[in-house]
């Protein structure tokens, strides 16, 4: 089996129940906003599920060292293999999640619209608008996997000291996603620069994260489980 369809494997049972909960909790919380106004004015999808596909990632890219490394490298793997092999696994997740953001914002909006429930607020998403705000938040999401990955190694190579001054340098690409990027419950986007630059800052972040984190992980020594 390929690395990242292996990491797909691992990863496949934890998705599918967030992904249930993360649907049950937005339907009954902007099912009760509607009951008790009659309309929402601002997208509970986008407050949700934009803000857990982000730090979902985020905890993805800490696991994928603290916890698969070894066990890959310990059963055969080369570090190359595995750090192809979760490139390729992060950029299919990141992207996945990003679609599962903006079409959940579009259904979301066609089921307040259906019902009467959508507010004067609420930021309509047209079709035109899909691959928009697929480009904000795509950005954002590997961004945020990136940053769980280098603070880990961080942490999983140094001493902790060294650990936190890694950790500020791993926040990086998540933070300039975020303060570039992102989109708040009414589908604005707080930046102020046009959309090319704040892209091209996020994600030069981004792929120099991506660069120190291969070269942390390259030749970072394989810790023994305790006992």
């Amino acid at each position: 089996m390929s690395m990242h369809g292996a990491l797909f494997r691992i990863y496949r049972p934890i998705i599918i129940p967030f992904a249930a909960i993360l649907l049950t909790a937005d339907l009954l919380v902007t099912g009760v906003v509607v009951g008790g106004n009659g309309e929402i004015g601002f997208s509970m999808w986008l407050v949700l599920a934009g803000s857990a596909a982000k730090y979902w990632l985020l905890v993805v890219g800490i696991m994928l060292v603290v916890m698969q490394l070894r066990v890959f490298l310990a059963n055969g793997r080369t570090r190359h293999e595995f750090l192809a092999g979760a490139g390729v696994f992060g950029l299919i997740a990141s992207a996945t999640f990003a679609a599962v953001v903006v079409l959940g914002h579009a259904l979301e909006g066609a089921v307040l619209d259906a019902i009467g429930g959508r507010g004067d607020g609420y930021p309509v998403l047209s079709v035109g608008g899909l691959l928009g705000e697929f480009g904000q938040v795509f950005p954002e999401t590997i961004a945020y996997l990136i940053s769980g990955a280098l603070i880990s190694a961080g942490f999983y190579r140094w001493r902790p000291w060294i650990g936190l001054v890694v950790m500020i340098g791993g926040a990086v690409p998540a933070g300039v996603a975020d303060s570039l990027l992102g989109i708040d419950e009414f589908g604005v986007v707080p930046a102020h620069l046009p959309y090319a630059a704040a892209l091209a800052l996020s994600l030069a972040a981004t792929a120099l994260a991506a660069l120190a984190f291969q070269r942390v992980i390259g030749d970072v020594a394989i810790r023994r489980t305790a006992g």
